[in-house]
């Protein structure tokens, strides 16, 4: 969300050259600023999170936030839920609670300075379930050999239509030149073997996709998504060292939010911010209550969510094993200690005793500590 906001607020006129050669500096010659909305909620029973920024220029490197301001959205049978600022610009909801089909959402923010905001009323979307999501062998438009992501849904009752997808991948790493002891420097400048003092041989880490995957079934007979690709992962990529896990959300939109994501996404990318035709600004469903002429950022979306996760190994998917590039080094004493004291090596074999010790087979970090790659603290939904 940084990076569109960052492209929109630029606001945007940047003057480009006859020459394509010829270097120019892009500048924000006019800039409006304007309240940003993140608000989604769905039909989880959950804490929901609402953020508010502030669009900013095109030399600012981060947004600003809109702090101390007080947030509420009300439903159609009289029901409030308020919001508190649960760490700067980012509000959630004082209770947990889920959007309910047949009820219209309104939501509603009044900033420090007195600015009132309100939304178009919005019902929750259609509910569908994801059928399947998948794992298979495949080689790119450039070559490469890795693993597809694909992600399979169907509407019988042909409601859904507008389809959007967000993941979160988590990995395995196993270090593979891991032993129980470490190397370290000693107070008389020589070398000490020494147990490790925690888990660096299994570790894990999670990332989570940035934006939103789209999609829509308009033009199809069937409200159905077959093998829509999720994520490519290269053969060398070391999410899939050795085991890998996948959670995919599947949001059910709504048209007008599904249009506006559209555009957003044309809009931030770098061929739209080059270009010589502009659009023009994004239309939200969140209106100024004081200024009718005030535009506003974002768009407050009910939307209904799914979520399906699967595990694999590599070896599931892949007939070669994942390519570590760990050379196993003997490297001299002074070129040791320099490696030691930058926590640059991790120790592999300790020959016979020499005069500090050693000398030492050693390999650099990322192969023998997993640390270096992840956390050592295994995820609660884990399945090895």
């Amino acid at each position: 969300m940084k990076k569109i906001i960052y492209f929109i607020s630029i606001s945007i006129l940047l003057t480009i050259t006859n020459s394509c050669i010829e270097e120019f500096d892009a500048a924000t010659e006019e800039f409006e600023d304007a309240l940003v909305v993140e608000a989604t909620i769905t039909n989880q029973l959950k804490y929901h999170n609402i953020t508010l920024t502030r669009t900013y220029s095109f030399e600012e490197y981060e947004p600003n936030v809109e702090t101390g301001a007080t947030i509420t959205i009300e439903t159609s049978n009289n029901n409030t839920y308020n919001f508190s600022e649960y760490t700067s610009g980012v509000y959630t909801s004082t209770t947990m609670f889920k959007a309910e089909p047949g009820l219209e959402y309104t939501l509603s923010i009044k900033t420090q300075d007195g600015k009132e905001y309100i939304s178009q009323n919005t019902q929750l979307t259609n509910v569908a379930s994801i059928d399947k999501v998948y794992a298979e062998k495949v080689i790119d438009d450039d070559g490469v050999e890795g693993i597809g992501l694909y992600v399979d849904s169907y509407d019988a009752t042909n409601n859904s239509k507008y389809y959007g997808y967000e993941f979160e991948e988590t990995y395995k790493i196993i270090a593979p030149f891991w032993t129980p002891d470490d190397l370290i420097l000693n107070s008389s400048g020589g070398f000490s073997v020494v147990p490790r003092s925690q888990e660096e041989q299994i570790c894990y880490n999670t990332v989570a996709s940035k934006g939103r995957l789209l999609t829509n079934t308009d033009l199809l007979e069937e409200d159905r998504i077959s093998k829509f690709l999720i994520k490519f992962i290269p053969n060398n990529s070391i999410s899939i060292n050795t085991r890998y896990s996948i959670l995919v959300k599947q949001y059910i939109q709504s048209g007008e939010s599904y249009n506006y994501l559209r555009v957003l996404e044309e809009f931030s990318s770098s061929q739209s911010l080059l270009s010589q035709s502009q659009p023009g600004f994004l239309t939200s469903n969140i209106y100024s209550v004081n200024n009718s002429n005030e535009k506003v950022l974002g768009f407050f979306e009910v939307s209904s969510i799914s979520e399906k996760r699967i595990f694999f190994n590599r070896e599931d998917v892949l007939d070669t094993p994942y390519p570590w590039v760990c050379n196993i080094i003997d490297p001299p004493v002074n070129e040791l200690t320099t490696l030691v004291r930058l926590d640059r090596v991790t120790l592999v074999y300790e020959k016979p005793a020499g005069e500090d010790g050693g000398p030492y087979d050693v390999v650099t970090r990322v192969c023998g500590d997993c640390t270096m790659s992840g956390s050592n603290i295994k995820p609660n939904f884990w399945i090895d």
